[in-house]
């Protein structure tokens, strides 16, 4: 009877020891040998990738019964999955499979997106808290309308900033319009420029039309119809209609000197 009590547990243990040595393997934290950190965090993605292809199907199932709750909790859940691997050095060794964890992740997110979803302003905190640019904004978006969390002007201007550390467009357009639409803070039109300017800097054609109208009426800087010309250019090469029309009002108005070559 002892000798079996005896096989018994010892059966266990090796169970135990197993189990614990399967789920650490995938925990960065928990290893020692750096020359395996790499090949063992390339085989917790693909199982991620498994997880994550099992919760998606199982989340088609839910939607086609109607289970709107079950299926977004699914698909949350594959997100966190395959977001631990988003990052990492394996990544340049193992390029196939880290392609295939961007690819997973971006199909998951884009039907968690386009759902009904309460599950969201879980995501964008987990992600902000994480130092993802994305969450970090979208979380600001949540604060100032007051979905999923409470309203809070201060807590949506905090999350765009940080965002806006990160260099993220849509975060100084939106701090922009903070700071020039007088809906949560007192206007300042200059602190309103600079966050525009950013953007505009990028690339942003929007942002662009927004700096050229402000520096053709001076405000928040100083009036210059020269740059706000340059300005309306920019976006106006990129499509932006209204700057089109701004700046064909600009050249029949003598404000700004037409080129030989205009559209």
């Amino acid at each position: 009877m002892s000798r079996c009590i005896f096989n018994l547990t010892l059966a266990f243990s090796l169970l135990f020891i197993a189990l614990s040595a399967q789920a650490s393997s995938c925990d960065p934290a928990m290893k020692a040998d750096v020359q395996k950190v790499s090949y063992e965090e390339s085989n917790c993605a693909k199982k991620a990738l498994e997880t994550s292809d099992n919760l998606v199907k199982e989340a088609a199932k839910a939607e086609q019964l109607g289970e709107s709750d079950h299926m977004c909790g699914d698909l949350y859940s594959a997100l966190i999955q395959l977001d631990k691997y988003k990052a990492g050095d394996w990544r340049a060794e193992f390029k196939y499979i880290s392609s295939k964890v961007d690819a997973g992740y971006a199909d998951v997110l884009d039907k968690f997106m386009k759902a009904n979803c309460r599950q969201k302003i879980d995501l964008y905190r987990h992600l902000a808290e994480e130092g993802d640019a994305w969450g970090m904004y979208n979380l600001g978006n949540s604060y100032l309308k007051g979905i999923g969390v409470p309203q809070s002007d201060a807590d949506a201007l905090a999350w765009y900033q940080k965002a806006a550390e990160k260099k993220y467009t849509s975060a100084y357009l939106a701090l922009g319009t903070l700071y020039s639409d007088g809906a949560a803070f007192q206007e300042d039109y200059a602190t309103a420029f600079d966050w525009f300017m950013q953007a505009a800097a990028q690339g942003d054609a929007s942002a662009q039309f927004t700096v050229a109208n402000m520096f053709r009426k001076g405000v928040g800087v100083k009036q210059d119809l020269a740059q706000a010309a340059e300005w309306y250019k920019k976006s106006a090469e990129q499509k932006h209609q209204g700057a089109k029309a701004k700046l064909e009002e600009m050249y029949k108005a003598g404000e700004a000197k037409k080129p030989s070559s205009f559209w």
